[in-house]
C-alpha cells in the first residue's frame, strides 16, 4: 500500500492458525476495513474491545520502511505526551533489534515522561520486514471470551468461545436483539450478552436448554431461552447465528436447514451461518448477499462462516416481539 494512500488507522490482528479468513470477515465488520500484509487498515477508529480477533486499532502517526525511517518520520512530528507507553509487536518473526530497544528508541523521539505502569496513553508499533508503523492506541480487545470454556455443561460439537464471539462481532453490537434458533448448550448466548447484546435462544432438544441455561447462570449472565423449532421463530431482531449440524456423527437434513436459514432471513437482516461446506448458492437462492466467506478447519472438517444479508425483511414481521 502506497504510503501516501493508506487509511488513518491500522489495526493488529492475532488469531489461532486457520482463523485468517474468519479474522479478516470480523476486521470488516467491526472497522469496515480490509487488511494487507497481517496489518488491517480503516478509515475509522473503531472500539475492538468486544472483538476476537482483532487485537487493538492505532491511528497512524509515522511510517517508514526501516525502524530509522519510521524514526526520522516521527521526529518531524515533535510529538508529546505525558505519562506514555510504548508497546511493540512483530509480525512474521523476527524484525529488528530487540523489542525494549525498540520501545526505548521511540520513547527518545517523544517529548515528556513515561509511565509503565499506568499510562495515560500508549504508542504502538507494529514492525513487518518492510514496513514498520507508529500510532497512538484508540482500543485494545479485551478478551472477555477467556475463560468462557470453563461452564458446567459441555457439548461435543459447541464452537469455541473466541469462535462464537467472531460470530456474533458479524452480525450484532452492544444494545442489539440477537437470536440463535439452534442454541444448544449456549456458546453463542453467552458471547452475545457478554458483549451488551440482548441474546435469544431457541432450540428443540429439550436436555440442551436447561444446559443453556445453566452455562449462563454460571457466568452470570441472562437469555431469553425457548424450547421450539428455530424453523418457527418470530420477532424481530437485528442479527441471527446459526451454527448448522456438521461433523462425522451428525446427522444434516438439507431441507431443515434451509427452512433454518430462510426463517431467520425473516428475522434478522445480518445473519452468520456455520455449515460444513458452502451455502453460496442456497443463500443466494434465497435473496440473501453474501458479504463473505471463512474457511476454518477443525480436525478433518472444514468448517465454512457465511456472513450474509437480507435485503427485504418479511412484511409480516411487523413489531412482534419475543
Amino acid at each position: 500500500m502506497a504510503e501516501g494512500s493508506r487509511p488513518p488507522f491500522f489495526y493488529r490482528l492475532a488469531c489461532p492458525q486457520g482463523h485468517d479468513e474468519l479474522a479478516e470477515l470480523e476486521l470488516r465488520a467491526l472497522t469496515g476495513g480490509a487488511s494487507e500484509g497481517g496489518v488491517g487498515w480503516a478509515h475509522l477508529g473503531a472500539d475492538v474491545t468486544p472483538a476476537a480477533y482483532v487485537a487493538e486499532g492505532a491511528r497512524l502517526l509515522a511510517a517508514g520502511t526501516s525502524l530509522e525511517g519510521m524514526l526520522q518520520a516521527a521526529a518531524k512530528l515533535h510529538l508529546r505526551a505525558e505519562r506514555f507507553r510504548v508497546s511493540v509487536h512483530k509480525l512474521g518473526g523476527k524484525v529488528g533489534p530487540p523489542s525494549p530497544e525498540i520501545e526505548v528508541a521511540v520513547a527518545n523521539v517523544i517529548e515528556g515522561h513515561p509511565d509503565l505502569t499506568r499510562p495515560a496513553c500508549e504508542f504502538v508499533v507494529l514492525a513487518s520486514a518492510g514496513q514498520w508503523l507508529l500510532g497512538e492506541l484508540v482500543s485494545r480487545y479485551d478478551k472477555s471470551w477467556r475463560g468462557h470454556e470453563c461452564r458446567p455443561h459441555q457439548y461435543s460439537s459447541a464452537l469455541s468461545p473466541r469462535f462464537a464471539r467472531a460470530l456474533v462481532n458479524l452480525v450484532v453490537r452492544p444494545g442489539d436483539r440477537l437470536l440463535d434458533p439452534c442454541c444448544g448448550a449456549g456458546t453463542v448466548l453467552i458471547e452475545a450478552a457478554t458483549v451488551g447484546a440482548a441474546a435469544f435462544g431457541w432450540d428443540i432438544n429439550r436436555r440442551l436448554l436447561p444446559q443453556a441455561a445453566g452455562n449462563l447462570r454460571h457466568h452470570g449472565l441472562e437469555a431469553a431461552l425457548v424450547l421450539g423449532d428455530g424453523r418457527q421463530v418470530a420477532g424481530r431482531f437485528d442479527g441471527a447465528v446459526l451454527d448448522l449440524p456438521y461433523g462425522h456423527s451428525s446427522v444434516r437434513d438439507d431441507a431443515v436447514c434451509r427452512e433454518l436459514v430462510a426463517n431467520a432471513a425473516r428475522r434478522a437482516p445480518l445473519l452468520a451461518i456455520v455449515a460444513a461446506g458452502s451455502l453460496v448458492g442456497l443463500l443466494e437462492d434465497l435473496g440473501l448477499s453474501v458479504l463473505g466467506v471463512a474457511r476454518v478447519p477443525k480436525g478433518g472438517i472444514v468448517r465454512h462462516v457465511h456472513w450474509a444479508r437480507s435485503e427485504e425483511l418479511n412484511a409480516s414481521i411487523g413489531g412482534q416481539e419475543c
